[in-house]
């Protein structure tokens, strides 16, 4: 992916990040981070928007009647609403820069209620039993089902981290029931998450291809993620949302300009 030319960033990125205390080169940084890999040359990257998630599109849409397609479509809309909503998250981490940048792919607006939050215990507790960060389970179970319990893919995987029934069995569940009941689904998704991660040497994007490839693919393509696009585009969705992994990319983006 090219850089982005830092020397003459448009004036409304600049004010943007001025008004709401934030760098400049952390909006455009976090632009390198979000966009997918595809968009390549450093013209596309220095027009395109800097993406902003669909719970504040709909939210800003309608509070403040700023239409989704605007913030998804314009520079300087979407640098705006990037730059307050990476303000907001940086004051909800209590000044911490670093984490407010973490969580801005998953922020949730205020007051409205986090699809994360009905099953946040269950997560922790699949979290501390198989020694996983909690913030990585969210983010997959956020790309498998958007936190939806009764999801069913059209492969046939179920749940909230999309279990196949063939995977499942491996952990002793066997019935319908227990894979769609949530405590189960996160336990056995982390259970298998976590021995992908030690199979792999604790290699993130390896682990995370194989959860949505299997260990097949990631093994005979050499142990590198398969050159299957929807693989590629799940490792990098659970990567945006994963907090750490996250603020690290959009420091590292932050390098190469």
């Amino acid at each position: 992916m090219a850089a982005i030319e830092m020397a003459s960033p448009p004036a409304c990125v600049l004010q943007a990040a001025a008004d709401y205390s934030v760098p400049a080169r952390a909006l455009l940084a976090l632009k390198l981070a979000l966009l997918p890999g595809e968009t390549s040359s450093a013209a596309e990257l220095a027009s395109a928007p800097i993406p902003v998630n669909a719970s504040w599109q709909r939210h800003l849409a309608r509070t403040t009647g700023l239409h989704a397609d605007v913030v998804k479509t314009d520079l300087c809309w979407s640098a705006r609403v990037a730059a307050y909503v990476l303000r907001y998250e940086i004051n909800q981490a209590g000044g911490d820069f670093w984490s407010g940048v973490g969580r801005y792919p998953s922020s949730t607006p205020p007051g409205v209620p986090a699809p994360r939050d009905a099953v946040a215990h269950l997560v922790d507790a699949a979290s501390q039993r198989h020694g996983l960060d909690a913030q990585l389970i969210n983010a997959v179970i956020q790309v498998e089902s958007q936190f939806a319990p009764d999801a069913v893919s059209p492969k046939g995987a179920r749940g909230l981290m999309q279990l196949m029934p063939a995977t499942a069995v491996r952990y002793g569940v066997s019935t319908t029931a227990e894979l769609f009941a949530p405590a189960t689904n996160i336990d056995v998704g982390t259970q298998h998450l976590r021995g992908l991660w030690q199979l792999f040497g604790g290699d993130l994007e390896l682990t995370l291809a194989a959860y949505n490839a299997g260990v097949g693919a990631v093994t005979k393509h050499g142990m590198r993620i398969p050159p299957y696009a929807e693989t590629q585009n799940y490792v990098r969705s659970v990567l945006a949302l994963h907090g750490p992994t996250f603020a690290r990319r959009v420091y590292d983006a932050s390098l190469r300009f």
